[in-house]
């Protein structure tokens, strides 16, 4: 069940007046809006401090938030609040998120701060801010899918003050979005956890398009998810599915040769073989196998017109009556056209003015009125491998151009620049393919192959595509690792200023789970070794909650009799520190020599993790986050799915696993 964690916010217009506009597709590059050289927990104080401090916010729950300009014609802004989680005030101290991908053994942070991105500011403004995550699972989701609790968000990502996050929801064009895509919310993510240095970030990958389940399709064409164009990698098994398991059955499905595919597709369909043979015959080199297919297909998408769309070829405007120029005159002058659109530095399909266009054209052509002739005449025509879009700008109310490259998609004798029949001078010319036709044909593909294979694809060298398929669709769960190469040694002279050390923590008197990761303290160059405990004293007691009465006593392999002499005289450079010492009595009441309740009450796993027995049939033996029960004779922990109850059935009354199950039915007959 979902926390009901929402904050009240003022007014827009209170709230816009005097702000800062940043621009949404370099939020967050280096050295934009600040330099940010530290650990998390100083950057993002740094970058809160250049952002609008919201008004309306009740309680020790902060929220800031910045305006990011998508376009400034028409002009289009989006909010990304970011809202500061005092963690010892939630309803739920413990992250699943963190249970779920392996991290149960972390500490409890003292703040999370969550990133968030509304679908409609407006909602925001009358309804508040929801940042709750949901409490039974969740899912960083893209396309049309959404948690419980960031249903209404483009993008819900947590950072825990540590450094490690999960990116919890993410929705483009066909979850709601109205001006931004799924990439480009993906690409504003990464750059802010870049930027922020964030340890590693999770994700549980339940991307769909439509009906297609996107760590498959993307998995057989790319042998990786939708998000590892981003870093993002197996994280953890799911049913038992090992990373070996899960790169084989990759390599398996993608690996398929069509030449054998296709005659055992013939059996079942006769549509199937000629989806295989249309793509055989647009890809310019030869497709061998499945992967191979599905790939060119998802490319080709790209550069695709979205509906059915005619085109004129160019020549036709040499029999508009206004033309007084030859044939090869105005073919040079559309080719300049063409070329001084290409040679634009604006990104590929962005409209150029139509002044801008014949600035650039003017270079090649002398002539004026030809050019104006030209530039007047085309407008959704075909010159070489390009359609010529002509529009006027609503809000500069000034003609525009761009271009759109169909040279995949043409009819061979017009992308050939064959010449134009006699009497058909205004020929239209059709393509041959659009993207919702491709995106019919993915689908059909991905169902008989894939989803709902035919008899003749579940037997003999087949027979292993379910198997594989399977397998695939367990593994949910993806990290990134944004600090992978550097190690607990990082530290040195910082400007001869301060020192940068990596440091940990021995807490004698406490669980043995409770282990703080390496973190990096700064220090005055010349601190003293007394100074440098209690630092990291300090750093470590704000940070973690089960450390709030830490006490350092000393430095591991300092005698105590040093702490006041210079660090940096007795720690090396590239050496780490360990700070031993003892925790004092908690706020919260345990039993006595319950170490296992007060591992839960410091740890991200929930209270019961620690009493939680996993012994699944599959091989699992621990929560992966998907559904379990409890066995009632020998309390073990399965998946219901494992046990043979399907994920749309409720648990039975009487639960029992694999193996008391098959102990039970040995068990001799009682005759009475």
């Amino acid at each position: 069940m979902a926390a009901k964690m929402v904050i009240s916010l003022g007014g827009s217009r209170r709230r816009k007046r005097g702000e800062v506009l940043f621009r949404f597709d370099s939020f967050c590059q280096p050295g934009y809006p600040a330099q940010l050289a530290g650990a998390f927990r100083d950057n993002v104080r740094t970058l809160l401090g250049l952002a609008h401090l919201e008004a309306g916010v009740q309680g020790e729950t902060r929220c800031w938030s910045f305006q990011l300009e998508l376009h400034r014609h028409p002009p289009t802004v989006v909010r990304l609040f970011v809202v500061e989680e005092e963690v010892a005030a939630s309803p739920h101290r413990q992250c699943h998120l963190c249970r779920v991908i392996g991290w149960g053994r972390h500490l409890i942070c003292s703040k999370r701060f969550h990133f968030v991105l509304p679908k409609r500011e407006s909602s925001v403004e009358t309804d508040g801010l929801c940042y709750g995550i949901g409490h039974g699972g969740g899912a960083a989701e893209k396309a049309s899918k959404g948690t419980a609790t960031s249903r209404g968000h483009l993008l819900h990502g947590v950072v825990h003050l540590n450094g490690y996050g999960h990116l919890v929801a993410l929705h483009g064009f066909e979850g709601g979005s109205d001006f931004v895509s799924g990439h480009q919310i993906m690409d504003l993510w990464d750059r802010i956890c870049s930027a922020l240095h964030v340890r590693t970030v999770s994700l549980v990958d339940t991307a769909r398009k439509g009906h297609m389940v996107l760590r498959l399709l993307h998995g057989v064409a790319y042998g990786d998810t939708w998000f590892g164009r981003w870093g993002f990698r197996y994280g953890r098994p799911s049913y038992g599915v090992a990373l070996q398991s899960y790169q084989q059955s990759l390599h398996a499905l993608q690996s398929i040769p069509l030449c054998v595919l296709e005659p055992h597709l013939s059996c079942f369909s006769q549509e199937l073989p000629m989806v295989v043979t249309k793509y055989q015959a647009i890809s310019g080199h030869k497709l061998l196998n499945l992967g191979d297919l599905l790939r060119f297909m998802l490319e080709l998408r790209t550069r695709l017109p979205a509906t059915s769309v005619t085109a004129m070829d160019y020549r036709g405007i040499m029999s508009d009556a206004s033309c007084r120029w030859s044939a090869k005159r105005v073919d040079m002058a559309a080719r300049a056209v063409v070329d001084a659109l290409r040679r634009s530095e604006a990104p590929a399909a962005r409209w150029v003015t139509r002044q801008e266009v014949r600035d650039a054209a003017r270079t090649y052509i002398g002539d004026t009125g030809l050019l104006d002739f030209v530039l007047k005449s085309l407008g959704n025509h075909i010159v070489g491998n390009y359609v010529v879009r002509r529009a006027m700008n609503p809000v500069t109310k000034v003609l525009e151009y761009c271009l759109e490259d169909v040279s995949s998609v043409l009819p061979a004798a017009v992308g050939a620049g064959a010449g134009v029949p006699p009497g058909h001078g205004k020929m239209r010319v059709r393509f041959h393919l659009t993207r919702a036709q491709l995106m019919r044909d993915l689908v059909h593909l991905y169902r008989h192959v894939l989803k709902e294979p035919s008899q003749a694809l579940t037997t003999g060298a087949f027979g292993a595509i379910p198997v594989a398929v399977r397998m695939i669709l367990d593994i949910k769960h993806f990290v990134k690792d944004y600090h992978e190469g550097m190690t607990a040694t990082n530290s040195g002279v910082v400007g001869h200023v301060y020192i940068s050390l990596c440091c940990t923590l021995i807490v004698r008197n406490g669980s043995p789970e409770l282990v703080p990761p390496y973190e990096t303290v700064t220090v005055p160059a010349h601190a003293t070794v007394g100074e440098l405990k209690w630092e990291v004293q300090r750093l470590f007691r704000d940070m973690y909650l089960g450390l709030r009465t830490f006490t350092a006593e000393c430095v591991v392999g300092i005698g105590a009799g040093l702490e006041a002499s210079p660090a940096l005289g007795l720690i090396g450079v590239g050496s780490t520190v360990v700070v031993e010492g003892v925790v004092g009595e908690q706020q919260e009441p345990f039993e006595e020599g319950d170490e296992r309740k007060k591992a839960a009450a410091v740890c991200e796993g929930s209270g019961d993790v620690g009493e939680r027995v996993v012994d699944c049939v599959c091989g699992a033996d621990d929560d992966d986050g998907e559904r379990m029960a409890c066995c009632d004779i020998c309390e073990a922990w399965q998946h219901t799915r494992c046990a043979g109850v399907a994920d749309t059935e409720d648990v039975p009354h009487v639960f029992l696993c694999s193996r008391c199950d098959n102990d039970v039915a040995s068990f001799p007959a009682l005759n009475c």
